[in-house]
């Protein structure tokens, strides 16, 4: 079977489409103009309605009463006094008028007979009988092959209408003869009596309705395939002219395999199927090049996302558009949306001038290697990076960007910090026991010398005198040659298990008296749940003993030293800080402390071996120790000792 073409599928599409409208709009028409003839209708049905419900009324309240005035006691006159009687026959006199209506009043047990209800009306008296809070019904319904249009009102019965409908034996004789004591009967107040029912024939109407809509609907299908001939002569003469440049555009894109030439060549003069097979080579085409793209987009973003060191883009506004797992890691982002919403990469850096000199640098040069920065994480944490970035190039060849990676290199700059002082540690302590031994032995003679001339003086001389300024100032010297000895005299540790509270507390024992008398309180602040660790306790009570005493000279008198310890579980690591309200630690000194005979004590009053010492006890405990000064007043120095066995 040969295939329809694309073009002539649209052309059958349109005019159904078109068919569609024509016999959509022409049903809401025949709805619309039944539901008004409807209306119209009820509205008719509403003044017959009031008709009969005025006539009952009438006879009811007036004439009923009146009749019984006048005549004898329960005597009963029917063409006065009867409600249904004198209804009926007034609806009569008016369908006289108007016969394209009727008029019944129903019931299911009537007293006469021609108010018998049909199977509708039984129906509906059924209906309001369950439903007692609905007033009327009305509808479109079907009696004898014709179609009416119903208007039901049930009618209930009251306290008047158990005179003649109640008890048969309280009822009027005279409707007793007539109708007899069978039916009509045995009603109670509040009890559906029967239903008042117009009906009205709406066949011819709707059959004019009907004709109406045909011959709109033919008319609009008329005017509709006439515009759809005009637009069929306008789509030939404009879209498929354009259709035919499109398609040569199509056949000429560049990198096309040979075998898609092949099939763009016309199998019909159906341009629209020519396009659509034109458009399903390039969707063939350009869905490789996508799935190619796809591989190395993936390919990208598992680097991107796997590489341990921080990869970040920024936009020409330095605004970050993207950064990697390591990124987020480094700068403490909760997602990545946060670290998008950074304002700019500068809050980044400790230094907004360091920043800007980067990407000057970055524009100027093209790129920037392995420079040297601070910067702070979310937190506001200081650390030094190392960046190498570049500018991004969009299509065009213009300056979109920069893209670069950064790698925290803290822990290294501390490491080679720490390497490079215990190397010069080393390197000290190895000359400064060279010199230990070099004064040693002319100490010792001088001090030889001089008990053998203090033996031959007389006790009250001045030789004395000058003998004892002489072993005072020897024995000073040989104090700091052992103390040079000791820095530089690589001894075994005695490594035992002990609690690093209590050893802390034994030397404050010692020194806490001393420090009260200076107004110095010492605060302590230790942690329950530290651990045992194995320690030489006579080399770390000489540590703490330096560093207690070195904070109690700082303050000199009323002061504070607060000493706090503390169990680092995640790393299994003692922390010790000592701090002070003394005078602190100038900028100059701070990176000096730790030297060997350096001191800002005054003369006489330290040798500058103290901390140096302390340096190296630390490091035979595979500890660390820092200083810095402490908010607004003094110094902390931090001892980190691990809590496995060393």
């Amino acid at each position: 079977m040969k295939k329809i073409a694309l073009k002539t599928q649209f052309y059958i599409g349109t005019a159904c489409i078109l068919l569609l409208f024509c016999g959509g709009v022409s049903t809401f028409e025949y709805l619309y103009l039944k539901k008004m003839v409807a209306n119209s209708i009820y509205k008719e049905t509403e003044i017959y309605l009031a008709a009969a419900e005025a006539s009952r009324t009438y006879v009811k309240d007036v004439l009923r009463p009146s009749m019984k005035k006048m005549l004898p006691p329960n005597q009963f006159h029917l063409p006065s006094m009867s409600t249904s009687f004198v209804t009926r026959n007034i609806m009569s006199r008016i369908q006289e008028q108007f016969p394209e209506f009727q008029y019944t009043r129903a019931a299911n047990n009537p007293r006469n007979p021609i108010n018998q209800a049909d199977s509708f009306e039984h129906k509906m008296l059924q209906w309001f009988t369950d439903n007692k809070d609905e007033e009327q019904w009305s509808g479109i319904v079907k009696k004898n092959s014709e179609s009416f249009y119903a208007r039901l009102k049930p009618i209930y019965a009251e306290k008047g209408c158990l005179y003649c409908h109640g008890k048969p034996e309280d009822a009027p004789q005279e409707l007793k003869n007539i109708y007899g004591t069978s039916t009509g009967y045995g009603y109670v107040v509040g009890d559906i009596v029967a239903v008042e029912s117009i009906y009205i024939p709406v066949d011819v109407a709707f059959v004019r309705i009907k004709e109406k809509v045909w011959w709109d609907f033919i008319l609009v299908a008329f005017s509709f395939f006439i515009l759809f001939g005009l637009m069929y002569i306008l789509f030939n003469n404009t879209v498929v002219s354009q259709l035919k440049g499109l398609l040569t555009t199509f056949r000429n894109i560049p990198g096309k395999d040979e075998h898609l030439a092949k099939d763009a060549k016309p199998e019909s003069a159906d341009e629209i199927g020519q396009l659509r097979k034109e458009f399903e080579n390039v969707a063939s085409h350009l869905k490789q090049i996508h799935e190619e793209l796809k591989a190395s987009e993936k390919k990208y973003r598992s680097l991107f996302e796997a590489s341990q060191d921080t990869i970040f883009i920024c936009d020409v506004d330095t605004h970050i558009i993207d950064i990697n797992e390591a990124g987020l890691k480094l700068f403490k982002f909760v997602n990545r949306s946060e670290a998008l919403a950074v304002e700019s990469f500068y809050q980044l850096f400790w230094d907004a001038r360091d920043a800007a000199a980067l990407f000057a640098t970055i524009q100027q040069k093209g790129f920037a290697k392995e420079r040297e920065y601070n910067m702070v994480d979310r937190n506001g944490k200081r650390m030094h990076v190392m960046i190498t970035a570049n500018v991004r190039i969009d299509d065009n060849g213009m300056p979109c960007g920069f893209e670069g990676m950064l790698r925290d290199v803290t822990e290294k700059r501390r490491l080679a910090k720490y390497l490079a002082q215990a190397e010069k540690m080393s390197s000290i302590g190895q000359l400064a026991a060279g010199v230990a031994h070099e004064i040693n032995n002319p100490l010792g003679v001088i001090d030889c010398y001089a008990n053998l001339i203090r033996k031959e003086s007389q006790p009250d001389s001045q030789a004395i005198k000058d003998i004892e300024i002489i072993k005072k100032h020897t024995l000073q010297c040989k104090s700091v040659v052992e103390d040079l000895l000791n820095f530089a005299r690589v001894s075994e540790p005695k490594m035992v298990q002990a609690d690093i509270n209590a050893c802390i507390e034994s030397v404050l024992s010692v020194v806490e008296r001393q420090m009260n008398k200076e107004n110095i309180t010492v605060q302590r602040k230790f942690s329950p749940d530290i651990p045992l660790i194995t320690i030489d306790v006579q080399k770390m009570k000489q540590v703490f003993m330096n560093l207690i005493m070195n904070a109690g000279q700082s303050i000199e008198k009323n002061g504070v030293i607060t000493v706090v310890t503390e169990f680092q579980k995640k790393d299994k690591l003692v922390a010790i800080h000592i701090e002070d309200t003394g005078c602190g630690i100038s900028k100059k000194d701070i990176g000096r402390i730790f030297d060997p005979f350096f001191t800002t004590k005054g003369v006489g009053r330290g040798t500058g071996l103290g901390l140096s010492v302390s340096y190296g006890i630390i490091e035979q405990h595979r500890g660390q120790i820092h200083v810095k000064n402490a908010q607004g007043r003094g110094s902390v120095f931090t001892i980190i000792l691990p809590a496995t066995d060393t």
